[in-house]
């Protein structure tokens, strides 16, 4: 059977998710914001508060950097309701697991739990006041180099409501971090981990699913295709977007065939295609990783194809260092994966589990070293100038894959160009080699589209560039 359509059907059946409610989370965080806006009415704390800080109340205009000054924008929604209702669940979540952290660190752990669950609110407390961004005091190793950034921002662009969405956020998952950093017993503690967990639970149908259409696939540009499709739409399921409510992939394919179609509004992977299958196999594809559990596991079957069929001699995954944005891969992620599918009583997804193992131990798969720069608050077209050598390092790959809307964020900067700019103009010359981004589109950025769609999108609905409902693959040659 032609393998376009073995996973073609599989890939639809992935495309929607479904929001499900975790029993160890209460998230009620609505999915779009702008609706929500009109329809609330404003209490006199809200029009204090936009007053006291000169929000003003428009869409973000064009040309300018993205920022929560703006009040019909994205990132004034994020700090007025997502971020806040992101460190409560923080808060939360570590006074849950109190008992089993008592288990481990003993009754010492007791005011360590309090002091953190505090520092947590009242930084919470400070975004919804509209805060300074204040150098850090850790002994992180990323800590002068965050401290260096921040000294050069201008005065009057140091707080939540007023700096570049981008580093405003970026700061916020640093600074929980650092209250984690300077506590004797949870400086190591991943606070995400469990919810992490919880959404690749949740998704073993899915995987199953994918395992069985990609057992015996064939080398062929319409099989790739459709993987990189399969990947893309994996990013749809982001906690850091519900502020930690759990996601179930799940969808009718049959019915999705055409809508797949329709949402895809760049398609550029042909040109990945060529990039690779062009070479002698013997390159390094960089993936540049987003969100573990389902996607971290899409972002695997991806890299058994390259592997398997001669594409590249070696796959690297760069994961983050710390904590970042809930649902975020860090190397543990990476290792608990990969024991997960091993550890599943269906012989296929096991097999599967031990076969990514096995590719790792051979080093064909490899987990990159762990680089700050990923949860630095820097655009990507600084890296050169910021980290040399990883700069240096990706260009020696033959390809370099960027997942997810952070990543997309960062390739362009946090700036609202005309949607219609070319995706090489927005990269502002950052090309260490050929590079591709596969995102769904949660933020209200994005470039490279035809004369005219964005209009279209818009007067279906006028907050398509929020839901994830819409995907880009698009690419860049070195």
């Amino acid at each position: 059977m032609n393998e376009r359509f073995v996973l073609l059907p599989l890939l639809l059946h992935l495309l929607l998710c479904q929001q499900t409610t975790s029993a160890e989370l209460n998230i009620t965080e609505p999915r779009s914001h702008q609706g929500i806006l009109r329809n609330m009415s404003l209490t006199q704390d809200d029009a204090d508060f936009d007053v006291k800080n000169g929000i003003i109340d428009s869409e973000t205009p064009p040309h300018t950097l993205l920022a929560a000054l703006y009040k019909q924008s994205f990132a004034y929604y994020t700090f007025r309701v997502r971020l806040p209702s992101t460190l409560e669940t923080i808060a939360n979540s570590l006074a849950k697991d109190k008992d089993e952290l008592l288990t481990v660190h003993g009754a010492d752990v007791t005011s360590d739990i309090e002091q953190t669950v505090n520092e947590i609110r009242e930084l919470r407390l400070n975004i919804l006041q509209n805060g300074n961004l204040l150098a850090f005091t850790d002994n992180g190793s990323d800590t002068a180099v965050w401290n260096a950034f921040l000294e050069q921002l201008p005065q009057q662009q140091r707080t939540y409501f007023r700096a570049c969405w981008l580093y405003a956020e970026c700061y916020m998952y640093r600074k929980v971090s650092s209250i984690f950093l300077t506590s004797k017993y949870l400086a190591s503690y991943d606070y995400f981990s469990k919810q992490k967990q919880t959404a690749a639970q949740l998704s073993l149908d899915a995987m199953l699913a994918v395992a069985r259409g990609t057992r015996s696939s064939e080398s062929n540009a319409a099989t790739f295709q459709q993987l990189l499709k399969l990947n893309l739409w994996g990013n749809r399921c982001d906690l850091s977007i519900t502020s930690g409510k759990q996601i179930k992939p799940t969808g009718d394919a049959l019915d999705l065939v055409k809508e797949l179609d329709d949402n895809l509004l760049v398609d550029n992977t042909n040109a990945i295609w060529q990039s690779l299958h062009s070479a002698n196999g013997e390159g390094i594809v960089e993936i540049i990783c987003d969100n573990a559990g389902y996607e971290l596991y899409t972002d695997l079957i991806l890299a058994e194809y390259i592997i398997d069929k001669g594409l590249a001699k070696k796959v690297r995954f760069n994961v983050k260092a710390i904590p970042w944005f809930i649902s975020d891969v860090m190397s543990h992620d990476y290792h608990w994966t990969l024991q997960f599918l091993a550890d599943q009583a269906d012989p296929l997804l096991s097999e599967l589990g031990k076969k990514l193992k096995r590719l790792t131990d051979e080093g064909k798969f490899e987990l990159a070293p762990l680089e700050h720069f990923w949860t630095s608050p820097y655009e990507f077209y600084r890296m050169a100038e910021v980290n040399a050598p990883l700069y240096e390092r990706l260009s020696q790959a033959q390809l370099v894959i960027f997942k997810g809307d952070l990543n997309y964020r960062k390739l362009l900067g946090d700036y609202s160009w005309n949607d219609t700019e070319s995706f090489d103009t927005c990269l502002r010359g950052f090309k260490p080699s050929n590079l591709c981004t596969l995102r769904t589109i949660k933020a209200d950025l994005v470039c490279g589209l035809p004369q005219g769609l964005s209009q279209q999108l818009f007067a279906k609905n006028k907050e398509w560039m929020l839901t994830g409902e819409y995907g880009l693959i698009q690419f860049a040659s070195k």
